[in-house]
């Protein structure tokens, strides 16, 4: 897939960290954008959420202490605060609103054997496990600006018994996009590209120009000077009176907008 760089002058350096965020993770950068979800976030308490440290590894351990009612009607386990982006953020998102996590079957690990997810996993990573109040469990992966959802099935991770994880695919309707979301999430473990440089694909573009119109509209600008921010001065003053650019934003925000506030807003950005 062709990439390509933008201009990270000013402001727009704030966006840059969007480059390397998965789908899932853009859906909540315009979810906590939206003025109903940040409405229901106001709710939210720190203690709704038990945290602990697992005694074998650095790794945090997130359970709710509650129904999270408020959190369910956007496709989350709990409701994440919204202030803190996509990277940061522990957003997990439910299976009808996120089908193609990257999942993993847990069995037991026979004396001597090792785990190869856990090997190449524990050292470098950020490592957060959330259990639902259904005893489901997920991982929260976080590594090089990435970060990698992932569904636990079979025996609990934080069972007595020593397990061993592998990929497996549950939905073989979606093999393609599933296998496509474990290539993905090699990335984290593997050489992978330099990161000195944001990279961007067409789709990514759009989404991160989306989330800059949408922070300037919240700011009071109007679309003229919002394509100033994103394109710059000198090409807003030579092409704003043409017929394209004036459409390009008017697109922009309209998708952008859809995107935070549409019925399938969520669904769409992970498209």
């Amino acid at each position: 897939m062709k990439t390509f760089t933008l201009s990270s002058e000013g402001v727009l350096a704030r966006y840059d960290y969007l480059s390397r965020l998965s789908p899932d993770r853009w859906a909540w950068e315009y979810a906590r954008r939206n003025p109903d979800l940040r409405r229901d976030a106001e709710a939210r308490s720190d203690d709704d959420v038990s945290e602990m440290k697992a005694p074998c590894a650095d790794i945090r351990l997130l359970k709710p202490r509650n129904p999270q009612r408020l959190a369910h009607r956007w496709g989350l386990m709990f409701m994440p605060d919204p202030d803190l982006n996509g990277f940061e953020a522990d957003a997990v998102w439910n299976k009808h609103v996120f089908p193609d996590q990257v999942e993993v079957n847990c069995s037991p690990r026979a004396p001597g054997e090792s785990c190869d997810i856990w090997d190449s996993t524990v050292p470098i990573c950020q490592i957060t496990h959330i259990t639902d109040l259904q005893a489901r469990e997920f991982l929260l992966i976080r590594g090089k600006g990435c970060v990698v959802q992932v569904r636990c099935t079979g025996l609990s991770l934080l069972g007595m018994e020593p397990v061993r994880m592998n990929l497996t695919i549950s939905d073989l309707d979606a093999f393609e996009r599933k296998v496509k979301a474990q290539k993905a999430a090699l990335a984290l473990i593997g050489d992978g590209p330099d990161l000195t440089e944001p990279r961007w694909t067409k789709r990514t573009a759009m989404l991160r120009n989306g989330l800059i119109a949408l922070d300037c509209l919240e700011a009071g600008l109007n679309r003229r000077e919002i394509a100033e921010v994103i394109f710059g001065k000198d090409r807003v003053a030579e092409d704003w009176n043409g017929p394209s650019l004036k459409h390009s934003m008017r697109y922009l925000i309209l998708k952008a907008e859809a995107l935070r506030d549409g019925a399938d807003a969520l669904k769409a950005a992970l498209d």
